[in-house]
């Protein structure tokens, strides 16, 4: 089993190696395009950016567009516009949560206030649809500032059934399926087909996805989005603290009904509700309640139930790809959505 592991991970590292390198030129890109006056506004909006992440929607988008040729700058002004649709969210949604830790830094309205915050995530979100019409206007591709528009609008309809879902008492795994369709995996979606739309470089020649790929990069998109937002919900509740930078158990103080705890209430017993009730929502609930709470969790079997439907949209987004033949980029893709499922931050 260690063997076979070790294998996997050193497959996969190998796939993904080339996401050091794009997460470069998309920096590079972001650096230059959030400058300017007044210097205090744009030094609040690029700092979260600067802070890093693991970009994972510009990879995305970059990598469905080399399925077709070489990158170019309509693809890289893309990416970059993903990206920064992207850390406007989490602007927005850390002064929602009040969370003031973000990637283990302060959070922008905690380092810059909460007004200042609301204007960078602002810039942001203006700057990622510039960043649209300059990937439009390199690539005389028409569409892709609507993709993005339609996503940010699936995007505030998901938060706010994030919000909704924590003042009620009971949610179902449809309704919770559809919030993270709307709140994450509609963004990989959008960021899979800009990047088909834009496509690569053949020589002097743009190659774009036909209608049918495209079809299958947005499903891509959508399932790796699901797998990834299913584990980001194992490790809200499970993780450890020091890799997740979150204390363990932080979903469930925070009363998230993510698929751990509707999964726990399908199938825990009346006395493990109640155990887990106690905590649900409590922000200052003891650390020995939330450690028996998640004990309990997973007495019911739900961590379990979780990761089996994370590796199901895993293996539906690694069949989407079906339709592209083997190449270098797709195996990225692949290997992106099994570390989806498996990471540990």
């Amino acid at each position: 089993m260690a063997q076979g592991q070790s294998q996997l991970d050193y497959t996969m590292a190998k796939a993904l190696e080339g996401l050091p390198l794009e997460a470069t030129v998309v920096n590079q890109y972001i650096d230059g395009f959030l400058k300017g006056e007044p210097s205090g506004l744009y030094e609040a909006a690029a700092y979260l950016p600067k802070l890093g992440g693991k970009r994972l929607r510009p990879f995305v988008t970059i990598t469905c567009g080399r399925l077709f040729g070489n990158a170019h700058a309509a693809l890289y002004y893309s990416a970059m516009s993903v990206e920064l649709l992207h850390n406007f969210t989490l602007v927005h949604d850390d002064i929602m949560d009040k969370d003031t830790l973000r990637r283990g830094h302060p959070t922008v309205h905690a380092k810059y206030g909460e007004t200042i915050a609301i204007l960078a995530g602002d810039l942001l979100f203006s700057r990622a649809f510039e960043a649209a019409a300059l990937a439009e206007r390199h690539s005389s591709e028409q569409g892709i500032t609507e993709e993005l528009a339609v996503a940010s609008v699936r995007v505030d309809e998901g938060q706010y059934l994030d919000i909704d879902f924590e003042h009620r008492e009971s949610v179902k795994l449809g309704e919770y399926l559809q919030m993270i369709y709307l709140k994450t995996a509609a963004l990989y979606e959008c960021a899979a087909r800009i990047g088909g739309k834009v496509g690569g470089m053949d020589g002097p020649v743009r190659k774009r996805a036909s209608t049918g790929e495209l079809a299958a990069l947005s499903e891509f998109g959508r399932f790796l989005g699901l797998a990834f937002q299913i584990r980001d919900d194992y490790l809200g509740m499970f993780g450890d603290p020091p890799k997740t930078g979150k204390a363990a158990g932080n979903d469930l103080l925070r009363g998230k009904k993510t698929a751990i705890v509707i999964a726990a209430f399908e199938e825990g017993s009346p006395s493990q509700l109640e155990q887990i009730k106690r905590v649900l929502g409590k922000h200052q609930a003891e650390e020995s309640e939330v450690r028996s709470a998640l004990d309990v969790l997973k007495q019911t079997g739900a961590d379990t139930r979780c990761a089996a439907l994370a590796s199901e949209y895993y293996e539906k987004a690694v069949g989407a790809l079906d339709l592209f033949g083997d190449s270098t980029q797709r195996q990225r893709l692949m290997a992106l959505a099994k570390f989806a499922i498996t990471r540990e931050t």
